[in-house]
């Protein structure tokens, strides 16, 4: 299980525990989302890269709050296992409150990582804390941390930065739909002009399902296509990508087991015949089940 790939700190264990580790027990539909405390640390397990301690933010004010940083979610850590099992040497641009994605990213290869968040000293401070942590001394050269606000491409990060990378990630960034307009101006912003190159998408539909397909619809206008889009969830199990499940009544603790998961591409980039290694592999378990489409 997705989850299982966490491992909190060992704390002195209270009623208020007892009680929230029953509820998974009682009701298995009811799947964490997120998991740590501010300002504490969680552990990711890798089976591939070993266990990587992360230190979570501790916010101070408002805007670090709503950002909801101080957490990992399980959208970042299905990113994370994606890029363990699919290593592709490539330049690639990521949006992560703690770092895990682009630490494996390098961990698996790429040659050349960024990891932005918004531009709070205290958030860049803890990612290059995790950064520095979990990533030889001899591979830290390949990855920067950088502050950047979604929509604002006039700052000499985004000067410096413009179609400049293959593989863009993009984890559990979408539930707030008022910021949907700039994140996809900074996707299109950033992204290169090479066929292979794809934004990858994954979710959570904690926020609800509409907010989420009010998205794609948004990245269609800034010139983003869907090529490839599907739900799984915490268990592994994979189903059709629909905008609107159960007549729009759809069960909120069952939805919180699912994540959506997308690959964007470019209007007029060319077919997956040409698609890097990551991809291809997100392409191989697709076919592996019955068709799904856009």
């Amino acid at each position: 299980m997705l989850t299982f790939k966490i491992r909190l700190p060992e704390l002195p264990i209270s009623a208020e525990d007892i009680y929230s580790n029953a509820v998974g027990l009682l009701f298995p539909d009811n799947v964490r989302t997120f998991h740590g405390d501010p300002g504490s640390h969680i552990t990711y397990i890798s089976e591939r890269f070993g266990d990587m301690k992360l230190s979570l933010l501790d916010p101070h004010d408002q805007d670090e709050r709503v950002l909801f940083a101080h957490h990992i979610w399980n959208s970042g850590i299905q990113m994370a296992e994606f890029i363990s099992d699919a290593s592709d040497p490539a330049k690639e641009g990521k949006k992560d409150g703690t770092g895990l994605e682009g630490i494996v990213s390098v961990l698996a290869g790429a040659e050349e990582v960024v990891l932005s968040d918004y531009p709070s000293p205290a958030l860049l401070a803890n990612t290059k804390a995790n950064v520095e942590r979990n990533i030889p001394r001899e591979l830290q050269q390949k990855l920067t941390v950088r502050g950047h606000e979604w929509g604002v491409l006039t700052d000499e990060f985004s000067k410096a930065y413009s179609n400049h990378f293959s593989r863009i990630l993009c984890a559990d960034c979408l539930w707030m739909d008022g910021e949907h307009y700039g994140l996809a101006q900074s996707m299109e912003h950033f992204l290169s002009h090479k066929d292979n190159a794809r934004v990858w998408v994954i979710a959570g539909f904690h926020t609800g399902r509409a907010k989420l397909a009010s998205f794609f619809d948004i990245a269609a206008q800034a010139g983003l296509e869907t090529e490839y889009i599907w739900e799984r969830d915490a268990d592994g199990n994979e189903r059709e990508w629909v905008r609107e499940r159960n007549g729009g009544q759809e069960d909120a603790t069952g939805r919180n087991k699912w994540l959506v998961i997308a690959l964007l591409k470019r209007k007029e980039a060319s077919s997956t015949e040409k698609v890097g290694k990551h991809e291809q592999f997100f392409a191989s378990m697709l076919m592996q089940k019955s068709n799904r489409h856009t």
